[in-house]
């Protein structure tokens, strides 16, 4: 059997993934339960998975265990529910991570990654603009799987659909895609992935989503040290040129946008500063969370109270072990112990990338993307729980993948 099937099945998965995240459940579940049938076949002659990474895997493996275990100890409520996102998908990714051995590859999803963020972005704005003219009522009946929706609050807009989480993830990867291409972008093409990033920056300002507002504002300043600390890295003067004009563009494009959108820019300063003060109901149930996890976790803090715990403030009934403000749930939930190997893993594969972008350009042209992107997921999933999820785990596991590819390449591909 052709590993060229399994990326081509992977490659859809991971588009419908982007663009129907939380929708049509049984049938995506149906396409997985093919990709992993057609990898557990590929896996008796493919599945190749470097020491280092197996390591890893096996200590988050074992904290996700107890964590599963003291739970249920505890009766913690969701212990069981959670064991698909720290046992399960985990489990899962090993097996496709362990069958990447060739850039291409990598590349393969990457353009994958491209397309279900364009189509995202696309669907956003659809969504956006059909509010915006009045032709929401004939619309957004047709994307109620999406979930879609849309608000005018007089100087500000707001909608909502479930693949918004794409395009945020989107912002600081086409960022990040178009400074370490930047001398292979011609015609076309760069016309199209900057178009793509216009779109992804009035997709922001109309989602009225303080967080991508937020994440838009930190990618330059996470982009820096890791396009520096690679091959791919800008000579001090054409830094401060491209800073310069890109500046210039990145005014023009917002002013732009909000000038096509009608928005009100004092609103959006307002609307965005009143995020971080406590006085909005969101924001105050986060900090009513905030001190209920910490006093939790501070009942017992080197191991937790288990994976699935709740703490006196509960953030939703159906799953009162889902809290908005993750990285505080789980320190919670599986104590320093646990936190501390969580953490050791994402700055494995920082560190370790870095060492192998620095040695090769092709891998630091692929995986600078990727871990800007990472780091600014993970600045999102801080307030929301997106990493609690299947559809959005992938953001980590990409960029063991490409590690893996390179620590383990094969002369050729079968």
């Amino acid at each position: 059997m052709s590993i060229k099937l399994w990326l081509f099945l992977l490659q859809a998965f991971l588009i419908l993934m982007l663009v129907l995240p939380t929708s049509f459940q049984a049938s995506r579940g149906a396409v997985l339960i093919l990709i992993t049938c057609v990898a557990s076949i590929l896996a008796f002659q493919k599945w190749r998975i470097n020491r280092d990474i197996i390591f890893i895997w096996f200590l988050t493996i074992v904290v996700g265990l107890f964590g599963v275990f003291w739970g249920v100890i505890n009766s913690a409520p969701g212990a069981l529910r959670v064991a698909t996102v720290y046992l399960i998908w985990p489990i899962l990714y090993l097996l496709f991570i362990g069958l990447a051995h060739e850039e291409r590859v990598i590349k393969a999803i990457e353009s994958a990654l491209l397309l279900g963020i364009a189509i995202a972005t696309s669907m956003s704005l659809i969504v956006m603009l059909s509010g915006l003219l009045g032709y929401g009522a004939f619309v957004f009946p047709l994307l109620e799987f999406q979930d879609a929706g849309f608000g005018n609050y007089g100087g500000i807009i707001e909608f909502r659909i479930y693949s918004l989480t794409t395009v945020m993830y989107g912002f600081p990867f086409v960022l990040s895609y178009i400074l370490v291409r930047r001398r292979e972008l011609y015609g076309l093409k760069k016309i199209g992935i900057y178009l793509l990033l216009l779109a992804i920056v009035m997709a922001a300002l109309g989602s009225g989503r303080r967080g991508f507002w937020l994440v838009m504002l930190l990618t330059p300043f996470i982009i820096l040290p890791f396009l520096q600390l690679s091959l791919c890295r800008l000579n001090p003067v054409p830094f401060l040129s491209l800073t310069f004009k890109s500046a210039i563009v990145a005014s023009f494009a917002i002013g732009a946008a909000i000038v096509a959108i009608g928005l009100n820019p004092l609103v959006l300063i307002e609307n965005f500063i009143s995020a971080f003060q406590g006085q909005e109901i969101s924001s105050g149930v986060r900090f009513s969370q905030a001190e209920s996890l910490w006093q939790k976790f501070t009942e017992s803090p080197f191991v937790g109270h288990g994976l699935g715990s709740t703490a006196d403030v509960v953030s939703s009934p159906s799953t009162p072990w889902a809290y908005e403000l993750s990285y505080l749930a789980l320190l919670m939930n599986v104590g320093l112990v646990g936190f501390l190997v969580y953490s050791a893993a994402v700055i494995w594969v920082t560190l370790k990338g870095i060492e192998l972008s620095r040695k090769n350009v092709e891998f630091a042209k692929l995986f600078v993307p990727l871990i800007v992107a990472l780091f600014a997921f993970l600045i999102m999933n801080a307030t929301n729980p997106y990493l609690a999820k299947f559809d959005y785990l992938w953001v980590i596991f990409l960029p063991v993948a490409l590690i893996n590819a390179y620590l383990t390449k094969r002369p050729k591909n079968d």
